[in-house]
């Protein structure tokens, strides 16, 4: 499949939507610097723990909501101090942190589990010697070294796996800390399926906007063909991701599977697996 055809077409039909459809696309979505690699001074561990509170209140909560309190977020994650976060009893997520959502609408059915998952991650962050900084960083040294297989460390594996992480929420987390790559949601999963960039082995599509049952295989798969995407277009990954995500979401373009698999019209066919592997 021709990868700069498919571009062209997506941002056609995106401009359909609202002519005005690059502004809509997150800003804060776009790549910015590595800060977990590139910088001489290790993070702060308050730093890396923010990304990733931001990530999980992110996996159950529309993220409409949680913008709107993120500046204030320090409040309730006890200035995301690792050890004070994980020392946090259930009775003060119960009788502190839940109300404080509930006041400013921005809770969820699951976020009590999503705050008892992310005390777990705090704790374990914060027995690791030399910090959070130093677990990514051993973390991605156990892998090939790509921000993807780190993704997919910190979702799956026995030694480093982050709870309440899976690999969506940790490449949604390295995104927040600069890091250039795609996070594997629920519309960025119909588009690659749509467009034949990752055979998905389970995908009833019981509906237009039904996703593909992902496993952790094809999930990291779907991250390199997003990248493969961009590079082939010129583009930051998160930009790409950020732009796919506009297309699919309901806050966006909101496109039917149908919608999506219509783009590669004209574009080539039975190429496009040969460019993601």
């Amino acid at each position: 499949m021709d990868l700069t055809c498919l571009w062209r077409h997506l941002k056609a039909r995106l401009a359909t939507w609202r002519p005005d459809w690059e502004g809509v696309v997150d800003a804060a979505a776009t790549a910015g610097k590595d800060r977990l690699t590139q910088g001489a001074t290790p993070l702060p561990d308050e730093v890396i723990f923010e990304a990733l509170t931001v990530a999980l209140l992110s996996g159950n909560t529309r993220w409409d909501r949680i913008a709107r309190v993120r500046g204030a977020l320090r409040d309730p994650f006890a200035d995301f101090d690792l050890p004070r976060f994980a020392s946090v009893s259930d009775e003060e997520i119960e009788r502190n942190i839940l109300p404080w959502f509930r006041e400013r609408k921005a809770g969820a059915p699951g976020l009590r589990a999503s705050l008892v998952r992310l005390r777990a991650a705090a704790a374990k962050l914060a027995r690791h010697q030399g910090g959070a900084h130093r677990y990514l960083l051993d973390t991605r040294a156990s892998t090939t070294g790509s921000p993807e297989d780190l993704a997919v460390a910190l979702a799956t594996s026995k030694a480093w796996k982050l709870p309440g992480f899976g690999i969506a929420l940790a490449a949604e987390a390295l995104r927040n800390l600069g890091l250039d790559l795609c996070k594997p949601d629920r519309h960025v999963l119909r588009a690659v399926g749509a467009w034949s960039l990752v055979d998905f082995a389970r995908w009833k599509e019981r509906g237009a906007f039904t996703p593909p049952q992902a496993r952790a295989a094809e999930l990291r798969e779907t991250m390199l063909a997003v990248r493969y995407l961009a590079e082939a277009n010129q583009l930051p990954v998160s930009y790409a991701n950020s732009v796919i995500w506009t297309a699919g979401a309901v806050s966006g373009a909101r496109l039917t599977n149908a919608a999506l698999r219509a783009l590669t019209v004209g574009c080539g066919t039975g190429e496009a697996r040969s460019q993601t592997v």
